[in-house]
């Protein structure tokens, strides 16, 4: 009898501290969780995942000094849900937890990053910015041109001016410069297609393509929003009446690398294909990457009988004065004149001031 009370008393005690170990492992355990959840990157992280890559190799990446491996796959093990990661190239942010940061990588919410192609800026100018851009991976050759452009997307055209659709783009490590240049020629077209088709009616354009070199005469004209569609309906009339355009943005682009910031006389009797002083009708070409708003001006433009405009003063966030005629266009211009006078007296003035 004695033996038998001995023995269940061990009994007792082994098992009171076997699950006092339990209870005591299950607390570190839980301590250990919270310590591992509550972990923070101290500062912003980049990482490449590669394919193969494992949850508990992300985590051992990010976080400083490394959790014991055991707690880290005891944690996974009951977040199977953050164990699916996506290659990629990832910006894990500063006091980003583990749960958050393996969240993004599941998700596969990679890193990216932006360029604008500016509205009204050239093809050479927007070539220019895609190879120097430092986050594209780049596979075009240094002296990638309009030429190598035009066959890159297989247009007809006599130039790639104007074709690609000025927005900013954002991509992820590993977009090509090539990929850009085609997602943005195809959102052009997509676009113009879309605006075309749905076009007001008697517009003296043959194609989409000719209401393009219309876009990019109007995104040149004018930097007043609300006055494109007005733009618009001056070249429209005078195409309607057989008059020349008479555009300073063509002439200008016409003489390319001479223009240094002011239209000499010499300029308007240049005898190029660009000049509409000299060609009747449109250039052969858009002369620079018209915006959607400028698209949609020359397909809507305003009604209206101007046959004019002219600058209200130096600063081209004044806008313009529309005329009907040439006498009235006079007045205008002579006005412009008088302003831009007044404007250089006055700084002037202020310069010998200061």
């Amino acid at each position: 009898m004695k033996f038998t009370t001995k023995i269940l008393l061990w009994l007792f005690f082994y098992c009171l501290c076997a699950l006092i170990t339990i209870k005591l492992v299950m607390v570190w355990i839980g301590y250990e969780m919270y310590t591992f959840e509550s972990l923070r990157n101290s500062e912003d992280v980049e990482l490449t995942v590669e394919p193969g890559s494992t949850a508990s190799s992300i985590i051992n990446r990010i976080y400083h000094p490394k959790m014991n491996r055991y707690i880290i796959k005891y944690w996974l093990k009951h977040n199977g849900n953050l164990t699916a990661v996506k290659k990629g190239y990832y910006h894990i942010p500063k006091n980003t937890g583990p749960k958050d940061a393996l969240e993004m990588i599941v998700n596969g919410r990679e890193m990216t990053f932006s360029i604008t192609l500016v509205e009204g800026n050239t093809v050479d100018a927007v070539l220019q910015s895609v190879k120097s851009n430092k986050n594209l991976t780049h596979v075009l050759k240094k002296d990638f041109g309009e030429q190598d452009l035009k066959k890159l997307l297989g247009v007809s055209y006599s130039s790639p001016e104007g074709l690609l659709m000025p927005e900013t783009y954002s991509f992820v490590k590993g977009e090509t410069d090539v990929n850009l240049l085609k997602r943005a020629y195809s959102d052009m077209d997509s676009f113009l297609k879309k605006e075309y088709a749905g076009r007001k009616h008697d517009l003296p354009y043959k194609n989409e393509y000719e209401a393009l070199i219309m876009a990019s005469i109007v995104e040149k004209e004018t930097s007043v929003p609300e006055e494109r569609a007005k733009i618009a309906s001056v070249f429209v009339n005078r195409l309607k009446k057989g008059m020349k355009l008479q555009t300073d943005p063509t002439v200008i682009y016409g003489v390319r690398s001479r223009y240094k910031g002011k239209i000499y006389q010499s300029y308007l009797r240049d005898n190029n294909e660009y000049n509409t002083y000299i060609i009747s009708g449109l250039p052969p070409t858009p002369i620079a990457l018209p915006g959607k708003a400028s698209i949609e001006a020359a397909l809507h433009p305003d009604d209206t009988e101007y046959l004019f405009f002219v600058a209200k003063g130096p600063d081209p966030k004044q806008g313009h004065i529309f005329s009907v005629n040439e006498k009235m266009h006079n007045i205008a211009v002579q006005n412009y004149r008088e302003a831009v006078k007044e404007y250089k007296k006055q700084h002037a003035s202020e310069s010998k001031d200061e």
